[in-house]
């Protein structure tokens, strides 16, 4: 009875949890597309609130058939985030990214363009030699493009990553924490990290402006960033209320359909014609 309990025991071991099967799939399913190219890049502008002008583009990643039995982009990337193939997709979206930059300003459109970066690759992955290496090749300086560092991990080093964004800011490359107040540990990397700004996560701004507590998260958000010195932007506005209220309060920048849909490289320069830059 006891072997066929320890036997029961190992088998149970060796077999997968449903969320470590379901990571599999997600993480095989990434590294199909990145060799089938199902990845791609749309954008959509940053405007600031004091005059309406374009301060820049967020590079948003899509993907070219999206198919419902492998769930949501975002849980593919989260389990990615866990795994080596984290830094084939940023290295891919930092390639493109640069690319479109560089395309726009052969047209007289001078664009920064904001690329999402995951925090748990600084400790672990050169970024900055990754980015200059991908400025070079676009023939771009580093102030043309910012970067949003995601907190959906915890990490544990912080000391390695402020290392990381100490060398990016002394590049000349902004640096915005996004998402702010969804992850784990926001304020801790307020205290370390020299960034140039935070996002307010649109999982607020979507409640805005009937939810009493979100509007009082967000002005006092909005209250501390501008005590530290630093600015707030805004995603995931789309009516006119959101859009008052995040001014009323100060906020800096604003980002959503209300304005502009995320677009295609080549759309860009055609749709922001005549538009005022920052």
């Amino acid at each position: 009875m006891e072997r066929m309990a320890a036997s029961r025991t190992r088998r149970e071991r060796r077999s997968p949890t449903p969320a470590a099967a379901r990571k599999r799939e997600a993480i095989r399913y990434v590294k199909a597309a990145l060799q089938e190219g199902r990845f791609l890049l749309h954008y959509q502008p940053i405007l600031t609130t004091a005059g309406a002008r374009i301060a820049g583009v967020e590079a948003l990643l899509r993907w070219r058939h999206p198919d419902a039995e492998h769930g949501a982009l975002a849980d593919l990337i989260r389990a990615a985030e866990r795994s080596p193939l984290i830094v084939k997709l940023e290295n891919r979206t930092l390639q493109e990214a640069c690319q479109a930059a560089a395309a726009w300003r052969r047209t007289g459109l001078d664009l920064r363009v904001n690329v999402n970066v995951s925090a748990s690759e600084f400790p672990r992955a050169d970024l900055v030699t990754r980015l200059r290496s991908r400025l070079a090749t676009a023939g771009l300086e580093a102030t043309a493009v910012a970067l949003e560092i995601t907190e959906t991990s915890r990490i544990d080093d912080l000391d390695a990553v402020a290392e990381q964004v100490h060398r990016l800011t002394d590049l000349g490359v902004l640096l915005w924490l996004d998402d702010f107040g969804t992850g784990h540990s926001s304020l801790e990397w307020l205290r370390h990290l020299p960034v140039h700004g935070l996002k307010i996560a649109g999982s607020f701004v979507e409640r805005l402006p009937a939810d009493n507590r979100c509007r009082a998260i967000v002005a006092r958000v909005i209250q501390m960033a501008h005590d530290l010195g630093l600015r707030v932007a805004a995603e995931g506005v789309e009516t006119g209320g959101q859009r008052d209220l995040l001014v009323e309060q100060g906020c800096d920048l604003l980002q959503g359909f209300l304005f502009y849909a995320p677009m295609p490289a080549e759309e860009v320069p055609a749709r922001l014609a005549g538009a005022r830059l920052l």
